[in-house]
């Protein structure tokens, strides 16, 4: 929504008021086993997620409406942003609507027989590998490769045969894909979470919605980052998390992705959007959900 364009209050007042208690079809990224899938239980214990293989295609299948809502990871504990949403959040109109908090364990996977010390090439996603920095330093024959899902990873080595590679994925893991725990915990914070995201294509504002999503480009001039959050103490809300990224064919002008408190059903807090719309060159508005779990 531009900043010239339709009042974001007018998009608010079309926003439902209850959540899915039963999504008919919930997209996830990954395979079975992975964080993804833990985090669509604990929305939905009855849920049998669809499983996709890139987060593009978890935004596509809500869009497309082959799935009532996407659950994708945001933010980790240890490794931050989970930067690939928030790029796709800003592309698409998909809208967050609840999230939840998954406690992260590690465990190195291999073959029933393998042996850590036998082992040299590890496989899984890029925010696993980031998140257990400490392990790959203490342990320096162990290389570390890319892989597009822990649980994927986790499969892959399963289905290769090879006592000489693993994954990093849960422990969940081994239980699906017949593979053996060689080093539990690997992880370089014991206290180790990842927040994930539920989206779906018309936003929900429930009655216990209190944390809003926004992602804006402010005028490329002196001090409009200054005035724009200024906005933000008039009105006495907490800015939760501010996160800048580079826009494309604009030479360091950013986009801002923010999270404050609050319920856009309250008196006033609509209106508080539209004055902050008029502030900025775009607006884009991410949705107001339920902030589930302490903050990371």
């Amino acid at each position: 929504m531009s900043a010239h364009g339709e009042p974001l209050s007018a998009l608010i007042q079309t926003a439902g008021d209850q959540l899915p208690p039963a999504p008919a079809a919930v997209a996830a990224q990954g395979v079975p086993g992975a964080y993804s899938h833990q985090a669509c239980t604990q929305l939905w214990p009855q849920c049998r997620p669809q499983f996709y293989r890139q987060f593009d295609d978890v935004f596509a299948a809500v869009e497309s409406g082959r799935a009532t809502v996407g659950v994708l990871p945001i933010e980790n504990s240890t490794e931050g942003s989970v930067l690939p949403v928030y790029r796709l959040l800003g592309q698409h109109r998909l809208y967050i609507v609840d999230t939840t908090q998954v406690a992260v364990e590690h465990c190195l996977l291999g073959l029933p027989g393998a042996a850590l010390d036998a082992v040299g090439e590890v496989y899984s996603h890029p925010q696993a590998l980031g998140q257990c920095r400490r392990f790959f330093e203490e342990h320096p024959h162990l290389r570390p490769h890319e892989y597009s899902n822990t649980a994927a990873a986790a499969e892959m080595v399963a289905a290769a045969g090879d006592q000489s590679i693993a994954a990093i994925a849960s422990e969940v893991c081994a239980e699906l894909y017949g593979l053996s725990v060689l080093r539990r915990g690997v992880q370089d914070q014991g206290r180790n979470r990842t927040r994930f995201i539920a989206v779906m294509a018309q936003p929900v504002i429930a009655p216990t919605a209190d944390r809003v999503s926004v992602c804006a480009v402010l005028p490329h001039v002196q001090g409009s980052l200054f005035r724009f959050l200024a906005q933000f103490e008039s009105q006495g809300l907490n800015l939760q998390k501010i996160e800048s990224r580079p826009i494309p064919d604009r030479d360091f002008e950013f986009l801002f992705y923010l999270d404050f408190s609050g319920n856009l059903r309250q008196p006033g807090l609509a209106d508080f959007l539209d004055q902050l719309q008029k502030s900025c060159e775009y607006l884009q508005f991410l949705g107001n959900y339920p902030d589930r779990g302490r903050p990371l």
